[in-house]
């Protein structure tokens, strides 16, 4: 017995060291090469039997979201490893199918397998795609043109690819598939540096980003957040004139109908310097409440209801069973209840469309493009990241270069506290801090004329049905090669 738990222990070692590999790989390390090579230790001493295979994989990828997510741990204790159990299943699922199928050709079905499992982690249980493979090339030039192509799920069968190839030259077997998937991988770079697929500015907006350095938990009255912005940002603008003023999500943590005084002094600096507020509040429709971003601007109001709220901060799934709600309102202490919002579709200022997402709707892809679709020349995100340590509000922030990336238009988001900037397609970012740019922590404000970019991208147009369709033909035609 004590042997066989020892070579249980063995097994183990190269899963973990795949799980700190990858771990490095994404922000705050930002080490994104190092995912090219993440899961060839994992892969490369495999357990054996199915089941083996998926216990190995789930251990590896329970540690790496354990350390990754750990900025959790203040929000929800030792309840957040919940996530990560449940995220680590998809590795463990990834590890027994890949050494089930043909071993010829594996090099090509297994990258789909991990392409068709990031897709269900996306949309399963609300989904959850917040560590996808591809967000740890963010950084990445080559691979952010890609996106524009074949979107973050496109980006993460490359790196996968490249993984399941260096495993198989280790091996030296499957040497045609290993010199087709290197080309291919080759070529990305090549692509780049063409001027395909890239789209032209039609028109810029003048905005100004206003991130005031409140932390949530933190504030003693709704009201703390909204005078900070409203005194940064009267006293920032100065003879400086933007279209538009961007604050973040949570400036004023109430239903704005409850707050007149508040709301008419929004309307009050609109109209005195000719000039649209975009803030994050909350609204009222019937009987539900919705967390909702909100232009004033021209005497009009322009809302938009979140549609992607987050599972037990917002809302509570399964929460229609009584027992359900008890049983989190006994571990947490409150129930929440805000409704979802239906419909996406771009704030429109003097004619120039936007397409707004609240919080963590930008991990989102599907969402980035339907409002693309629906004619948004930039994207703005409000966010209230001060509940997350600096390891959580450098994963979010990361998300934007996918999207700006996708779609190949700029996206600008204001936090309440964390990282404030205007992310441009494939370049580099420029961020708020205390002096304005550079740190990205405390107080800050941004001036900036956002270019609004006409047309579609590729990926916007086709979305992820060519790599789909790839993967059932090429799956479908050597399994039944077999």
């Amino acid at each position: 017995m004590k042997k066989v738990r020892e070579n249980i222990l063995l097994s183990l070692i190269p899963g973990l060291i795949s799980a700190l590999i990858l771990h490095l790989a994404y922000p705050p390390f930002n080490m994104g090469q190092l995912a090219f090579i993440g899961f060839v230790p994992l892969v490369l001493f495999p357990g054996g039997s199915p089941g083996r295979n998926f216990f190995l994989g789930t251990a590896s990828g329970f540690l790496f979201y354990s350390l990754s997510l750990s900025w959790l741990y203040p929000l929800a204790g030792f309840l957040y490893l919940l996530l990560p159990l449940y995220l680590s299943l998809y590795w463990g699922l990834f590890l027994c199918l890949l050494f089930l199928l043909p071993a010829r050709g594996r090099v090509f079905t297994g990258t789909f397998i991990w392409f068709f499992l990031e897709v269900i982690v996306s949309g399963m249980m609300t989904g959850f795609p917040w560590l996808l493979l591809g967000l740890s090339q963010w950084q990445n030039g080559a691979m952010l043109f890609f996106a524009g192509i074949a979107g973050i799920y496109g980006v993460s069968f490359m790196v996968m690819l490249a993984n399941l190839s260096i495993i198989h030259l280790f091996r030296k077997k499957h040497l045609v598939s290993c010199i087709l998937s290197l080309m291919l991988l080759a070529a990305v770079p090549a692509v780049s540096r063409t001027r395909l697929f890239r789209l032209r500015p039609a028109g810029s907006l003048d905005i100004m980003v206003v991130q005031p350095d409140v932390v949530s938990s933190r504030i003693t009255g709704p009201l703390e957040a909204f005078n900070s912005l409203k005194d940064l940002t009267a006293k920032s603008l100065g003879e400086k004139t933007p279209e538009l003023v961007i604050w973040p999500e949570g400036s004023l943590p109430g239903v704005l109908d409850e707050y007149p005084e508040a709301k008419r002094e929004v309307e009050l600096m609109s109209a005195s310097r000719c000039l649209h507020i975009l803030f994050g509040t909350f609204t009222r429709a019937g009987e539900g409440s919705y967390n909702s971003a909100v232009m004033i601007g021209n005497r009009k109001i322009q809302v938009y209801r979140k549609n992607h709220l987050v599972p037990y901060g917002e809302f509570i799934p399964g929460g229609r069973y009584k027992a359900v709600r008890d049983a989190f309102e006994k571990i947490a202490g409150y129930v929440p209840d805000i409704r979802h919002g239906s419909g996406q579709m771009p704030m429109v200022l003097n004619g120039k469309h936007f397409g707004p997402l609240i919080c963590f709707e930008n991990i989102f892809p599907g969402m980035t493009r339907v409002l693309d679709d629906n004619g948004a020349g930039a994207f703005m995100v409000i966010t209230n990241d001060s509940w997350y340590g600096h390891a959580g509000k450098s994963q979010h922030f990361a998300h934007n270069f996918l999207r700006a990336a996708e779609s190949r238009k700029y996206f600008v988001q204001a936090a309440l506290s964390g990282i404030s900037g205007i992310v441009p397609p494939g370049g580099r970012s420029i961020i708020s801090g205390r002096n304005g740019v550079e740190t990205g922590e405390g107080p800050g404000v941004i001036f900036y004329r956002v270019p609004l970019m006409e047309g579609r991208s590729l990926y916007s147009r086709t979305g992820d049905m060519p790599l789909f369709l790839a993967g059932v033909f090429l799956m479908g035609a050597l399994i039944c090669r077999r």
